[in-house]
């Protein structure tokens, strides 16, 4: 019989390093719920709170433009986190990480021709006397739509 996984939690109380890692990962949870209800409704979808060091924050946010405008708000930010915290938050550093999912993806797609001109490029690479170009001819006019 397959032994069952264990729980997270029985297994941070054996392990003291991946209890603290859970507690600091717990703590940024709720500091980017905190950062969220301190900015303005526009920047919550393009930043997030990646980390906490001593007495400096790190927010990272998907482009350059929004980074610009938090900084404007880091002096407001210092005091709402601070009375949060409870512990002087003297600096606030912003990062520009754009997201994966927000990269786009180029996708490669066949290019299809109409019949007319999948027609006029076989005739031309029949009467062509350079191969490379005569094949490359045919297999543009193996694109055609059908």
């Amino acid at each position: 019989m397959p032994k069952q996984p264990e729980h997270i939690n029985s297994i941070c109380q054996h392990n003291k390093v991946l209890a603290r890692l859970a507690q600091h990962a717990q703590l940024i949870e709720k500091l980017n719920h905190t950062l969220h209800q301190a900015l303005p409704l526009q920047f919550s979808a393009h930043c997030r709170l990646a980390n906490i060091n001593h007495q400096t924050l790190i927010i990272h946010t998907d482009n350059a433009s929004f980074a610009s405008l938090i900084r404007f708000q880091v002096p407001a930010l210092c005091k709402t986190f601070s009375a949060h915290l409870k512990m002087p938050i003297s600096n606030i550093e912003i990062k520009v990480r754009p997201e994966l999912s927000h990269a786009t993806v180029v996708e490669t797609s066949t290019t299809l021709l109409p019949k007319s001109a999948a027609t006029a490029l076989q005739q031309t690479s029949q009467v062509i006397d350079n191969e490379a170009l005569s094949a490359s001819l045919q297999k543009l006019a193996n694109r055609f739509k059908g």
